[in-house]
């Protein structure tokens, strides 16, 4: 790879591979140790590359920022999925934009009730390549409900009205074009993606160096919905560990939904438990969201 421009965001001491994820915000480094890097390539869209990481196992890195982990990323992936879809008293036809290496899908897939599920991702060469080093085409093949599209999501999410009953919005960093899926429109085209009483969950960013993000979500859903809610979960992959979710729906309270319907057999993070304490904010989260909500 002499002959290619250097890997945005790695570097090498004593001959040792390390990929660094900086927030100016809060002023944080945080190093990841590379035992391998297993691919790399400059797609249409982004900078991709997969790592055999010492502490995460294998890594999903675009443009140089870490995304998700094989050790880690099942927390991501519950919180953004089970969460909504059990507020639902009833999903039929759910979906998800962003999450190409299919997480929350993989989630979605152990509600029986659930007729249609479909993934929408810019960028196919990223759905290929956490397929073959993250998640085995053996968990989607056999799943009928299960559909890819390759497409913007703020396009694609113009064209659909009153259609979903579960939206799960796992969007990147409001950088470049990703700034579109913070918008006003944005957000309204979400409203009307969904059902009469359908569920929304945005990622809201970390409510300590992210504020801007939370309180811009959390701001833009109450225009819109009566009921938004913002929880959290402690991610290890992220600098700042604590990350923020808004949930957000024309009828369903989360903390009013039947837990009983959570399937967390096989969950390695969420449980009943875990589903009621995330909505359980500090004071310095709960100011955050109050003030955005006004």
């Amino acid at each position: 790879m002499a002959d290619k421009k250097p890997l945005s965001g790695y570097r090498k001491d004593k001959g040792v591979l390390w990929i660094s994820s900086y927030v100016g915000n809060a002023r944080v480094k945080m190093d990841y140790k590379i035992k391998a890097l297993l691919h790399y390539e400059q797609s249409p869209f982004q900078e991709i590359s997969i790592v055999d990481t010492k502490g995460f196992g294998k890594m999903l890195v675009l443009d140089g920022t870490p995304q998700v982990s094989t050790g880690e990323g099942f927390i991501y992936n519950e919180m953004i999925s089970h969460i909504p879809i059990v507020t639902h008293p009833n999903p039929k036809k759910v979906a998800m934009i962003g999450g190409g290496d299919c997480g929350p899908a993989r989630e979605a897939m152990k509600y029986k009730g659930i007729e249609q599920i479909d993934v929408v991702e810019l960028d196919p060469r990223v759905t290929e390549l956490c397929r073959k080093w993250l998640t085995p085409n053996s968990y989607y093949e056999n799943d009928q409900r299960f559909t890819m599209i390759h497409r913007d999501g703020y396009e694609w999410i113009q064209e659909q009205k009153g259609k979903y009953d579960v939206l799960m919005i796992d969007r990147p960093d409001p950088v470049g074009q990703a700034k579109k899926l913070f918008s006003s429109d944005f957000y309204k085209s979400v409203y009307d993606g969904i059902t009469d009483d359908g569920v929304v969950v945005f990622q809201s960013g970390s409510p300590y160096y992210n504020v801007s993000t939370l309180k811009g979500t959390v701001k833009n859903l109450s225009k819109l919905f009566p009921i938004v809610k913002t929880y959290l979960a402690t991610i290890p992959l992220f600098p700042c560990g604590l990350w923020s979710f808004t949930i957000a729906s024309k009828k369903w309270d989360p903390l009013e939904a039947n837990i009983n319907k959570l399937q967390h057999q096989d969950t390695q993070y969420i449980s009943p438990e875990i589903f009621t304490s995330s909505f359980v904010l500090p004071k310095y989260v709960e100011k955050i969201v109050e003030a955005s909500s006004e």
